[in-house]
């Protein structure tokens, strides 16, 4: 789909103001809609915003194609190890990068963003391009404002998003270990091929 181009100066302007919208009932979530401005604006292959809940990272939103993984371990993968480190991560090249988990063949680059509020990471926005070297000076500023203010919305008026994310990761833990099946960040298959430096999600 062919990008609806946007000055980075409105589309910030658009996503804030998503962010600072009245929550609807089965209206899509700020998090939804401030991933589909992107994705509409940038032309982003494939892009997802994650949380910090417990020792784990978990997707909330996302636009691209489905992804085969929904969480990660805090330290394994880019998107883990921004969720633990806080620390934007740049990949001109995943085929070179070790910590690169594979989600795509399309994937040539990505750039993982972690939202921080006074030191704290409360998530991370994750993105994909199918081209090399995708992410410049400019697109890295966007994608660092745009986190700040996902950091100051779930901070205050999006504490309902964290705190329903949290509730229903909670449920579904339970619901698997009460099957006896552990969480796949969690299985001893994944955490051996990431030791491996096999690029297996």
């Amino acid at each position: 789909m062919k990008p609806r181009y946007r000055s980075a100066r409105d589309l910030i302007a658009e996503i804030q103001q998503a962010l600072e919208a009245k929550p609807q009932p089965r209206a899509a979530t700020p998090l939804d809609k401030t991933v589909e401005l992107l994705s509409e604006s940038r032309g982003y292959f494939w892009i997802g915003i994650y949380l910090v809940l417990g020792e784990k990272v978990v997707r909330q939103a996302f636009r691209g194609p489905e992804p085969p993984c929904h969480e990660f371990a805090l330290g394994k993968g880019n998107v883990g190890t921004a969720g633990q480190s806080g620390l934007i991560k740049v990949i001109s090249d995943v085929s070179e990068d070790p910590t690169y988990s594979m989600c795509f063949v399309q994937t040539k680059s990505e750039i993982v963003v972690p939202i921080k509020l006074a030191g704290r990471t409360l998530g991370v926005i994750d993105v994909e391009s199918d081209r090399l070297n995708a992410f410049g000076p400019q697109e890295r500023v966007l994608l660092k404002t745009v986190a700040t203010k996902l950091a100051r919305y779930l901070a205050s008026n999006g504490k309902w998003l964290v705190r329903r994310a949290r509730e229903k990761q909670a449920a579904a833990d339970s619901a698997l270990q009460s099957r006896g099946i552990q969480p796949k960040s969690e299985r001893p298959e994944t955490t051996r091929r990431a030791a491996a430096g096999e690029k297996s999600r």
